[in-house]
């Protein structure tokens, strides 16, 4: 069992890490253009701070990921000792994962927790969560293998004739856009072409073509969704 003053030690050392992925993520998110809502009092919030932009908000958990780790609890300390809580899907929007062997931070939907995002190619071919699929809030993602890589497990080197690597990339038609979008998340668009899911975003800007709503996949996936939107020309 965990003293108080062992707890409070913990807890200290905890609020350090959190603070400091707090604080990378709000500068990452305003770098992006979002604006950031922090609340007067928040030591019993289950989220840090809020993120706003294009008319929406977003409700944060910032976490320090060490391990890489998706962590899926808080834990806190008072005169009864240690206690720790699991989060719930309501708890708040997405986490801001704080990535110290890269210096980046991540944005999962709160549906990730417990899962880990790899910063480093794994000699396995289990697939994995790749860190580069949720640098911007992200509901949906699909997991990577090495063979995306052009990893070659027997020797962990990179094959320079990958496909992943020398791809040319033609963007589709406004026609094959809109459908696209609405096949599959703008993430699985771009690993299928080869491009960022950045890239994808960008496409669908030039070509006024309208995406599913936030939160489409999610409801997609439990059978929830309403009508597909129609995707006019904009002569």
């Amino acid at each position: 069992m965990i003293s108080t003053f062992e707890g409070s030690l913990l807890l200290h050392h905890t609020k350090n890490k959190g603070d400091i992925a707090a604080t990378k993520a709000i500068a990452d998110l305003t770098f992006k253009g979002y604006l950031i809502l922090t609340p007067l009092v928040c030591e019993h919030l289950p989220f840090d701070f809020v993120a706003y932009k294009d008319d929406k908000f977003y409700k944060i958990q910032g976490k320090y990921a060490g391990d890489n780790r998706v962590v899926n609890k808080t834990i806190w300390v008072d005169k009864n000792g240690t206690h720790q809580k699991k989060y719930k899907v309501n708890d708040f929007d997405f986490y801001a994962v704080y990535l110290p062997d890269i210096d980046k931070v991540v944005y999962p939907s709160v549906h990730f927790n417990g899962y880990y995002i790899t910063t480093q190619i794994p000699n396995s071919p289990t697939p994995f969560y790749w860190w580069e699929d949720f640098t911007d809030f992200t509901e949906v993602a699909s997991k990577r293998t090495y063979k995306e890589f052009g990893v070659d497990l027997t020797t962990r080197k990179v094959n320079p004739d990958s496909r992943i690597h020398t791809r040319k990339v033609e963007r589709p038609s406004k026609e094959e856009l809109g459908k696209l979008v609405w096949e599959k998340p703008t993430a699985q668009i771009g690993r299928d072409l080869g491009v960022s899911d950045k890239a994808v975003e960008k496409w669908c800007k030039a070509y006024g073509v309208e995406k599913p709503p936030r939160g489409y996949w999610v409801k997609k996936a439990y059978g929830k969704v309403e009508g597909q939107l129609t995707i006019h020309d904009e002569d």
